[in-house]
C-alpha cells in the first residue's frame, strides 16, 4: 500500500510538471528578445544584447544581459553601462567577480546607441542631452502607429550614390516644432565584403523652429514602447534643416 502511494505522489507531480511545462517554456521564451549589436569584418554578427533584460543598478547606471560568440561557441554574459563615466563593463557568465577594465562607449557604436535610450531614464540624463532647454522637442506624446502608415505625399529631399532621404507633406506644426515623418536610406560596405549592404526605415523626426536641433523617435524592436531621442545638430542641407526651411515659416 505505501509503494502504491508513493508511486502515485511521483505520478501526479511528473504529470502537473508536464501539463506546466509548455507554459514555463513559453514565459521564458518571451523573456528574451536578442538584438545583433556586433559584427566582424565579414559581416558575421558577433555579439546579441537581450532587449527584455534592462535592470537599473543605481541612479547613473544599468545592466543588460549580452550573448557573445567566444570559437565556435555562443556564451552568455552581463554588459554595464555607467552613463554618468559613459563608459561600460563587460563580463561573461560563470567569471570571476573582479574589478576588470571599464572601457569608453564608442561614438556611433551599438553599446552607444543602447546607452542613448535608456541613460534617459537616469539622474545623468542631461549628460546625453536631455535638458530642460529641449525637453520641447524629447518630452513630447510618443507617435500612436508606424511613419509608414502615415498619409501624405513623400517628398525626396536628396538622394545620391550613398544616401536618400524624403518626408511626408502632412506634417504637424507644434508650438516651437515641426512633427514629420520620414524615410532615408544608407548604402554601407564592409571591409572585406564586396557586396554594398542599405539600411532603410520609416521614422518620426520633430524639427526643432527655434535652433539647429532635431530629435528622432526609437525603437529598439517591435514590441518595444519607443523612446525620443536626445535633440542633435544636424549639417545644413541635411534632412532636419530642409524640413525647417520648408515648414517653420509657413504661413
Amino acid at each position: 500500500m505505501n509503494i502504491h502511494k508513493k508511486l502515485y505522489t511521483i505520478f501526479v507531480v511528473l504529470l502537473f510538471y508536464y501539463l506546466n511545462f509548455p507554459e514555463k517554456l513559453f514565459a521564458n521564451t518571451k523573456s528574451f528578445e536578442w538584438q545583433p549589436v556586433g559584427v566582424d569584418n565579414y559581416g558575421n554578427i558577433t555579439q546579441w544584447i537581450n532587449l527584455l533584460s534592462y535592470e537599473p543598478l543605481n541612479n547613473d547606471s544599468f545592466r543588460m544581459q549580452i550573448k557573445l560568440v567566444e570559437g565556435n561557441k555562443q556564451i552568455l554574459g552581463r554588459l554595464d553601462i555607467n552613463c554618468r563615466n559613459k563608459d561600460y563593463y563587460l563580463r561573461k557568465r560563470k567569471q570571476m567577480s573582479q574589478r576588470g577594465t571599464w572601457n569608453s562607449l564608442v561614438k556611433g557604436s551599438s553599446f552607444e546607441e543602447i546607452a542613448q535610450f535608456h541613460c534617459k531614464k537616469t539622474d545623468a540624463a542631461t549628460l546625453w542631452g536631455y535638458t530642460s532647454a529641449t525637453k520641447y522637442l524629447w518630452d513630447i506624446d510618443k507617435p500612436s502607429y508606424p511613419a509608414s502608415s502615415h498619409e501624405g505625399n513623400w517628398l525626396t529631399l536628396y538622394k545620391n550614390s550613398s544616401s536618400e532621404f524624403k518626408y511626408n507633406s502632412n506634417t504637424q506644426k507644434k508650438s516651437d516644432f515641426i512633427l514629420a515623418a520620414y524615410f532615408y536610406q544608407k548604402n554601407h560596405s564592409l571591409k572585406n565584403n564586396p557586396y554594398v549592404s542599405r539600411k532603410s526605415d520609416y521614422g518620426w523626426i520633430a524639427v526643432s523652429c527655434k535652433a539647429n536641433l532635431s530629435s528622432v523617435f526609437r525603437k529598439l524592436s517591435s514590441s518595444n514602447s519607443g523612446e525620443w531621442m536626445a535633440p542633435k545638430p544636424g549639417p545644413i542641407g541635411g534632412g532636419a534643416s530642409l524640413i525647417r526651411k520648408a515648414k517653420c515659416y509657413e504661413k
